[in-house]
């Protein structure tokens, strides 16, 4: 295995205005010389979430982990937060994240065309922005017309903060990341779907006090109603900021029942993105 961490201001060669996050961590498999076997490798990019208040780390390595069992080389974000910062600059840096990836695809041994993202809470709102927004204004300003490489080809949605709508909305994340920079309806993803969206896996629990299911039940209902590839997963109980389910990121001694079940969100997304071509190819 190899880590190593990417500065993408410094990678773009774009001035930093106060910023001081922006990177990846690349967890990657390598090359095996010894084996005499040059794998190709689908991507996975990890947004941690954090209500755009913090970076969880519990959604970082951890996740990229699972992911890496799976054959995917994973790089997880490390992105700027309020209050120091809001809009654009999460966006920007999350779509950093992704058109380096495509950049540096054949350098990284990595199918440019099998490169998805993961995001939590708000992490999967991010998520969402450079899934359904890849040509947000920022981002468009930033890159032009290669901003269009930054729509990941899968995106996998847990427990995503989605909408603005009063009823259901965690506010703090839509304050955190507009400040008085955006329009938070603007950033309302089940109003931003279209044509094109990424193929789409979501998952949530029923009993979710802080990002209600109903986030889950407006994205899915957006995406199947444009005619997108999307799976939906509702649990019946859980609460919020459950990342991968295991002792690890709890604090349990064992996982419980409620655990072990809402764990299975895992291999459900892997079978999701086999069906979609994320597979190791040889070179």
């Amino acid at each position: 295995m190899e880590e190593k961490v990417i500065d993408l201001y410094t990678y773009f060669n774009v001035p930093r205005k106060g910023e001081t996050c922006g990177t990846l961590k690349a967890i990657r498999h390598g090359y095996l010389s010894e084996m005499g076997i040059h794998r190709i490798r689908p991507a996975m990019l990890v947004i941690p979430g954090g209500g755009y208040a913090f970076v969880s780390q519990r959604e970082a390595d951890p996740i990229a982990h699972e992911y890496f069992s799976q054959g995917f080389d994973c790089f997880v974000l490390d992105y700027d937060v309020a209050p120091a910062h809001h809009y654009p600059t999460p966006i920007l840096q999350a779509g950093m994240a992704m058109l380096y990836l495509r950049r540096e695809a054949a350098a990284l041994d990595l199918d440019e065309n099998h490169i998805a993202a993961v995001g939590f809470s708000a992490g999967g709102h991010l998520c969402g922005c450079i899934s359904l927004l890849w040509d947000d204004p920022a981002l468009r300003q930033l890159f032009g017309a290669e901003c269009e490489k930054i729509r990941p080809d899968a995106s996998i949605y847990a427990y995503p903060v989605v909408t603005s709508d009063a009823r259901y909305a965690h506010g703090d994340s839509f304050v955190n990341l507009c400040g008085d920079r955006a329009k938070i309806e603007d950033y309302s993803l089940e109003k931003k779907v279209r044509v094109g969206a990424s193929p789409s896996f979501i998952w949530s629990t029923t009993t979710d006090l802080a990002v209600p299911v109903e986030n889950s039940l407006l994205l899915y209902r957006s995406l199947h109603e444009a005619g997108t590839s999307v799976e939906l997963h509702v649990f019946e109980s859980g609460p919020h900021g459950m990342s991968c389910c295991n002792a690890e990121v709890t604090g349990q001694a064992e996982p419980d029942a409620e655990l072990r079940h809402v764990r299975n969100w895992l291999p459900l997304s892997f079978e999701f993105l086999k069906t979609h071509g994320f597979q190791i190819k040889m070179a």
